[in-house]
Order: structure tokens, then sequence, then C-alpha cells
């Protein structure tokens, strides 16, 4: 008997658990949790205020822009084509980033930026300079370790971004136009030639 009892104590008490709980969670309102993607801003400047790129590492070469036309230091004598500088400078310009940030590593060996394969450095109009670095590629998400100097963060940015940069001097100069020009003797020539040949096709003709 008392066990019978002890028993209806402990029934009437998971009972009263499971109406508890039923009830409350048929009250509780659930809300899902939206996930936030943060953009991080890792670049943003003026490319028509660049004056100056200078590429180091893999490739070498040294672009400066006085008034609208640009020069090569290697290559002074060729004309530089400035939507081929404006190439590489729009990749870099503006870019945002929503990999997570590696905050103030300690050792930059870890992502190739100990000794950069690749750095840009930029002069704006106004003096004020940039230099920005490329390290190793993380095969995990294809991303390359980036970095701004003065920035003690690290960044994941597109994998294709440094090979925009990877040209050498020859790459920037112009394409000469090229057209095939008569002059005006040749031009009588021709024409005369080709009434020539007309009279006679007349001739047979008749």
């Amino acid at each position: 008997m008392k066990k019978q009892g002890i028993m209806f104590l402990v029934m009437a008490a998971v009972c009263a658990v499971c109406v508890g709980g039923y009830f409350f969670l048929k009250n509780y309102e659930f809300k899902s949790e939206e996930t936030t993607v943060v953009e991080t801003v890792v670049t943003d400047f003026d490319k028509e205020q660049v004056v100056r790129l200078t590429v180091t590492g893999d490739y070498n070469y040294d672009l400066v822009k006085e008034g609208d036309e640009w020069t090569e230091n290697s290559i002074p004598e060729e004309k530089i084509d400035a939507s081929k500088v404006n190439l590489p400078l729009s990749q870099i310009y503006s870019i945002e980033t929503t990999e997570s940030v590696i905050e103030a590593p300690e050792d930059l060996s870890a992502y190739g930026l100990d000794d950069p394969h690749l750095s840009a450095h930029i002069v704006f109009e106004d003096g004020t300079e940039m230099t920005f670095h490329f390290g190793s590629n993380n095969e995990l998400v294809n991303k390359d370790y980036f970095q701004v100097e003065g920035d003690s963060n690290v960044y994941l940015v597109a994998y294709y971004i440094d090979t925009y940069f990877n040209k050498v001097p020859e790459d920037f100069i112009a394409e000469e136009e090229t057209e095939t020009v008569e002059t005006t003797e040749e031009a009588v020539e021709t024409a005369e030639a080709e009434e020539t040949v007309s009279e006679e096709t007349v001739a047979q003709d008749e």
C-alpha cells in the first residue's frame, strides 16, 4: 500500500511536469534567429586620384602619371595605355569581405605576409600613400590573405585580385593603330585603272 502511494505521487509529479511543459511550449513564442552577414570594408579610395603605381615582388614596374599621361620609368619613351593601368587599380580601390577578419596576428608567416609575393604601392595627388601586400592562398575557401600597410589585421579577399598585377612594363604599352592609307596619286591611278577596265568590258559586250 505504501509503495502504491509512492508510485501515485511519482506519477502525479510526472504528469504535473508534462502538463506544465505543454502549456509552456504552447504559450512560448519561438523566434528564428536571423543570420546577419557583416561586410568589412578593407579598402575605399578614389582611383582617379592615383598618380603613381609601383609594384614589387614577383612582378616589378613603376607607373607615373603626369597630367593625363602615364609613363613607366623603365621605358619612358613608350606611350602607356591609361586603361591598362586602370585595370589593376579597379581591383583594389574598393574591397569588402564577408570572411572572418584575422585580428592582429603575431606570426605573419602563417599567411605568407612576412615576405609578400607581391606588393602594390600607390601615391595620390595630395601626396598621401597606401601599400597593399598579397600573401598566400587559403585553399579551404580559395581566397588570398591580404593586408593594408598600417592596418595590423589580415583579410581574406578574392583569389584573382593579384593576377591583375601580374604584368611587366611592356604590358602597359599602348597599341599602335595601323591603317593603310592611299596617297592621292595612288587613288587616282586606281580610279583610272577601274575606269579603263569598265570601258573595255562595255566594248566587248557591244
